[in-house]
Order: C-alpha cells, then sequence, then structure tokens
C-alpha cells in the first residue's frame, strides 16, 4: 500500500469527477485541464490530484471515501 496522502482539495477534485474506476475518473480529470490552464491555482490543485492518482493502485482509490468531500462541493 503506497503512503500517498491527498489533501481535502484533492479529494474535492476527485469527487467532483469520480468515475467508477481510478483510470476514468483520471480520464474525466484530464478533460477539464485546457479549461483550467489559465487559473495557476486550479491548474496546480489538478496537477497535484493527477500526480498523486497515478502512484495509488485502483484498489487503493476504490477505498477512498469521497462521498463527504462531494457534499462540501455540493453546499457550496
Amino acid at each position: 500500500m503506497s503512503k500517498v496522502k491527498f489533501n481535502a482539495d484533492e479529494m474535492m477534485v476527485m469527487a467532483m469527477f469520480e468515475q467508477p474506476t481510478r483510470t476514468e475518473t483520471m480520464r474525466y480529470i484530464e478533460e477539464v485541464v485546457p479549461f483550467v490552464e489559465g487559473d495557476v491555482e486550479v491548474f496546480s490543485l489538478v496537477a497535484s490530484t493527477m500526480k498523486k492518482m497515478r502512484s495509488i493502485s485502483d484498489m487503493e482509490f476504490s477505498r477512498l471515501d469521497l462521498k463527504p468531500y462531494l457534499q462540501d462541493v455540493v453546499a457550496k
């Protein structure tokens, strides 16, 4: 098991774009890159999330509880 730690903002990104698998979620997140490249802060967040996602296994991704982070997005 890896020791990758996601911060709350990275968890929120994954929750917003969550798909059934890690690979599908990463593919979906990659689709927003052209739209956020001009915003350094958002682009950095997406890039760090993707880097960490590449470092974990599909099993580790499936164990992440992203629902609370999605609720934070919906509540805002």
